[in-house]
């Protein structure tokens, strides 16, 4: 697999697709709360849910890894802000973009090598391929929580387990959900013609 040169018309889609990434992580965050702020002292923590990645997922199969990851990363500062700067939580806030943007390199490359770009394979295909590039980003997750907060704040590890478990298993429900939602998209034909038409050298 290539990692081309990103074009002014990729760092268009790119905006594009991150822009819309924020307005569907705020409007799935406001609908969907599943655990109210909890605050342990110098920061705060909350989960919610927030299906953002679906846009880091369309990217990555059309655009491949660095294409999904830009937008990952884009797409994720309205869930940053919501999660971590507007809790007095700064490495939440700085972190999560830099997870979102792992799970969409991790998305591009699985995507390439299951053939999904180019093939039509069944629903369970595109589900794993969500939940198989979410792990990387899981591991990500819980070596903040349960590495980083504690040596920074000093919060007790059992503490936070938790929250960790909370976060993941509500991760991974997200995955399920933008599988499906992929899948339907890339079964598309004109929703599919669109997308490969930015990346349609000109």
């Amino acid at each position: 697999m290539r990692f081309r040169m990103i074009s002014p018309k990729d760092w268009i889609f790119i905006c594009i697709m991150g822009t819309l990434g924020n307005v569907i992580s705020w409007l799935s965050i406001i609908a969907a709360p599943f655990l109210p702020t909890v605050s342990f002292g110098p920061y705060s923590v909350s989960i919610a849910l927030d299906l953002s990645h679906i846009t880091t997922f369309v990217s990555a199969l059309y655009g491949g890894p660095a294409i999904g990851g830009l937008t990952g990363i884009i797409g994720g500062l309205v869930a940053a802000n919501e999660f971590g700067f507007s809790k007095g939580n700064l490495i939440t806030g700085f972190s999560l973009p830099l997870g979102k943007a792992l799970t969409g390199i991790v998305a591009g490359i699985v995507i390439a090598a299951m053939g999904l770009k180019d093939k039509k394979r069944h629903q369970l295909h595109f589900i794993s391929s969500t939940l198989i590039s979410y792990i990387p980003e899981a591991v990500y997750t819980v070596f903040i929580f349960l590495a980083v907060f504690p040596t920074i704040f000093g919060t007790p590890v059992f503490v936070l387990y938790p929250i960790v478990i909370g976060i993941l298993i509500k991760a991974f429900v997200e995955m399920i959900i933008e599988g499906v939602l992929l899948l339907t998209l890339a079964n598309n034909q004109g929703f599919t013609m669109m997308m490969k038409s930015f990346f349609i050298k000109s």
